[in-house]
């Protein structure tokens, strides 16, 4: 997907659940993420991120830079040749995957350019260096994306439609997306109601019709499954997105490229 520019100033980021593997290079400064039990750990200068259920919470420095690139969900192991179920929950130092050279040469080179056009375009040389851009046979993520409108079909169905088994659609699924087909389903329903809820104003009494529109029981089950993944209720969650806190900007991206972090279900 599009490369994001991130400029913090010693302010925290707040993060929903997400689908899509990351890819993240801290050109100046860096982060501390909050661990579950409340600590703080620095994070290596360039990470591969997996998907992950839950929120993470980080502290910037002062005058951090960074660029990040997400993966479409699915695609992480034809991309890369790692499966997101590698590295569930977690995130890896990319130095892991390619070697400690060619990163080693990339720091390098960063250190001397001086302009965020130069790193963005080390930053792309890189990935292009080690991208898998070979033909392949088409993988489940990429025919499970293909065939997104039958996401939230029973599982029988799905399983009929691909012409193999319902335990090995499960595994094939947390293969390609590092969780099961619960979540994935879970995350993408989170992210087209969000998306949904940010097109329009939305007054108190909508949220039922709004959440029975989007596949949740009732009010009471989107409201939960928000504060699971975001953190945050409904309309929370969109106050926080309308205010100056920079902890919540990298919810203010293109409609097309919020809809891409999830599985289409249009």
């Amino acid at each position: 997907m599009h490369f994001m520019v991130l400029q913090l100033d010693g302010c925290a980021s707040h993060l929903p659940a997400a689908l899509s593997p990351n890819l993240m290079l801290f050109v100046r400064g860096g982060v501390d993420v909050v661990r579950p039990d409340g600590t703080l750990a620095r994070c290596p200068r360039f990470i591969l991120s997996s998907p992950y259920l839950g929120t993470r919470h980080s502290y910037a420095d002062p005058g951090m830079l960074a660029i990040s690139v997400m993966f479409r969900p699915g695609l992480l192991q034809d991309a890369l040749g790692i499966s997101p179920a590698e590295i569930h929950g977690h995130f890896v130092e990319v130095s892991q995957i390619t070697g400690a050279g060619p990163v080693q040469r990339l720091f390098s080179d960063l250190n001397r350019e001086q302009s965020i056009q130069g790193y963005m375009r080390l930053f792309q040389d890189f990935l292009l260096s080690h991208l898998n851009l070979a033909p392949r046979k088409k993988s489940m993520g990429a025919a499970f994306l293909a065939a997104h409108q039958k996401m939230f079909f029973p599982l029988i169905d799905i399983a009929e439609y691909f012409g193999i088994g319902q335990r090995q659609i499960e595994r094939r699924v947390r293969q390609a997306f590092g969780m099961s087909l619960r979540d994935v389903r879970r995350i993408s329903r989170f992210g087209f109601t969000l998306q949904r809820l940010l097109r329009q104003p939305v007054e108190w009494g909508e949220l039922t019709y709004i959440a029975q529109e989007m596949g949740y029981y009732d009010q009471a089950h989107m409201h939960r499954e928000f504060v699971e993944l975001s953190g945050l209720g409904p309309f929370q969650l969109l106050q926080e997105i309308a205010g100056d806190d920079p902890a919540y900007w990298p919810y203010r991206i293109a409609p097309e490229d919020f809809k891409n972090l999830f599985i289409a279900v249009d």
